[in-house]
């Protein structure tokens, strides 16, 4: 006798990629707390909505959700699975929709995928002057995007913008984040907001083409954003963290010896009138010995120093070395970030081994001398810094 063959179910098991498992386990925990038009706008494609409905539990209160996906999914594996879960939900004694025949002649629209706008911002050079890129997501599709080149005290230098494409802006920000003259990191539309409005708070110029141009921008980028107070790494590491114990000048040498510090310098427009006197001292028509020629020098430092290093100065310098340690923190750099921000603390004090250090190393750059990164700096030694 011949045996009949046993005919084999077919496996209802979709085979899905890591990413749709991970699109369809957040989309199965958030649908009992979101509109059904926000979680139907999360669904990628119909093969996720089938996957979706097929794992669907059988409970009531189903009825708005399950009308959107076949609104938006026409397709026949879709509608069938929908079907399906129809006739278990009544079956069941749950509340069903009822779905009548659309009329064909009516598009069915697929609720259009809302992009998040994105950010970048810069390390400093020694001037104190970065870079920053926005994207504002435009409808229905592409990015409204704006790059510029910004510093604290001169203001927006460069700025100009434009519209990209998805795929045009994702290989603008491969370009920054893989550029070795640029270094950026990703950040928060309000944080690059609230530094470019820094800067156009200070613009030297009021009729410059970045200014004119930030400010036919600015009204969009302030639309899309609030600005911020605090600086963004304090959501990282919390004021309450920063152990101003870390600064020594060890700590010191191991933080501006990265190359992301190693352009941070004091930078003051009367440096170089400093940097005369100190030179004149050599052409003195007075003999002066070495220890003389020591002492003259390091009144000549303090006096320069007590009045031109202001306390609107230091805020300056506390407010870049804050955004440095996010850059570092970004960068994977944690243990220089926690440095940084320890210096920040401390740097508006009368009297701190920061201050010292970036005056020496400063110093030392402009009058062509050597570093000396072995001099020691303890806490009982004279303050190159006096109280006014």
């Amino acid at each position: 006798m011949s045996k009949k063959k046993s005919k084999k179910k077919k496996q209802s098991t979709l085979a899905l990629t890591p990413e749709q498992e991970t699109e369809l386990s957040s989309l199965l925990a958030n649908y009992k707390h979101a509109s059904a038009q926000d979680i139907v706008a999360q669904i990628s494609s119909p093969f996720l909505a089938r996957a979706f409905v097929e794992k669907l539990p059988l409970e009531n209160g189903l009825s708005e959700l399950i009308t959107r996906i076949s609104e938006t999914f026409p397709q026949k594996e879709v509608q069938k699975s929908i079907r399906k879960l129809l006739f278990k939900l009544k079956t069941k004694g749950f509340e069903v929709p009822s779905l009548g025949k659309k009329d064909r002649s009516e598009p069915i629209i697929k609720p259009i995928m809302q992009e998040n706008p994105r950010a970048m911002l810069g390390s400093y050079d020694a001037a104190g002057t970065r870079g920053v890129m926005v994207a504002i997501p435009r409808f229905p599709r592409g990015f409204e995007v704006a790059m510029g080149i910004i510093n604290e005290q001169q203001g927006i230098l460069e700025f100009f913008y434009g519209t990209y494409s998805k795929k045009g802006l994702k290989e603008l920000e491969n370009t920054l984040l893989q550029s070795d003259d640029m270094i950026m990191v990703e950040t928060s539309l309000a944080h690059a907001a609230t530094a470019l409005e820094k800067a156009y708070g200070s613009s030297e110029e009021t009729s410059g083409e970045g200014i004119r141009a930030y400010a036919e921008f600015r009204s969009t980028l302030l639309s899309k954003t609030d600005l911020i107070d605090t600086p963004p790494i304090y959501e990282l590491i919390s004021e309450e963290e920063v152990n101003a114990d870390l600064v020594t000048q060890s700590t010191l040498d191991k933080l501006f010896a990265h190359p992301l510090m190693k352009l941070f310098i004091l930078n003051h427009e009367r440096l170089s009138d400093l940097v005369d006197e100190i030179s004149k001292l050599d052409d003195s028509p007075i003999y002066l010995t070495e220890e003389q020629k020591s002492e003259r020098r390091k009144e000549i430092e303090q006096k320069w120093l007590t009045e031109n290093i202001t306390l609107e100065e230091r805020q300056q310098l506390k407010y870049r070395l804050e955004e440095m340690a996010y850059v570092l923190w970004k960068k994977e750099e944690q243990e220089l970030a926690r440095i940084a921000l320890a210096a920040a603390k401390i740097i508006g004090e009368e009297k701190n081994i920061v201050l010292d250090y970036l005056f020496t190393r400063t110093l030392s750059l402009a009058l062509g001398e050597p570093e000396d990164t072995e001099k020691d700096t303890k806490k009982d030694s004279e303050s190159l810094i006096i109280n006014p």
